[in-house]
């Protein structure tokens, strides 16, 4: 048996976007008024070991349109293959965006390593 070793090799093998307030729920992007509430943006990178240009995207399913661009990383120091690295992004200024589903689209060194469905929706005050 040989191992595949094709290819670029960089994945990412989990992600989660989650409100930075826990009152807001534990998954999707939070909105108030049709604009973004902080939240964050994990992943898990699974690639060979080195230093690459690392970010997300918020992109709209169907069209591939673009509604938001992550921060720039760009030094981002991964691991390597058998030890998976963690990136979190935490996002305070609001982004103005609808109610609906968008993907996370993940890019390490200008390749895409996964998506993520996630859902932005319009929140209620949290209870004290």
């Amino acid at each position: 048996m040989q191992a595949d070793v094709e290819g670029l090799q960089r994945k990412v093998l989990q992600g989660a976007v989650r409100p930075l307030r826990p009152a807001y729920g534990d998954f999707g992007i939070p909105l108030e008024d049709g604009a973004t509430l902080p939240f964050t943006v994990t992943r898990q990178w699974s690639a060979p070991a080195g230093r690459y240009l690392e970010r997300w995207f918020l992109v709209i399913p169907g069209s591939g349109e673009v509604v938001h661009e992550g921060p720039i990383r760009s030094e981002a120091a991964v691991h390597g293959l058998q030890s998976l690295t963690e990136i979190t992004d935490e996002i305070l200024d609001p982004v103005t965006l609808a109610p609906g589903t968008y993907l996370v689209v993940f890019a390490l060194g200008g390749t895409k390593g996964g998506e993520l469905e996630v859902e932005a929706a319009e929140v209620s005050e949290p209870h004290a």
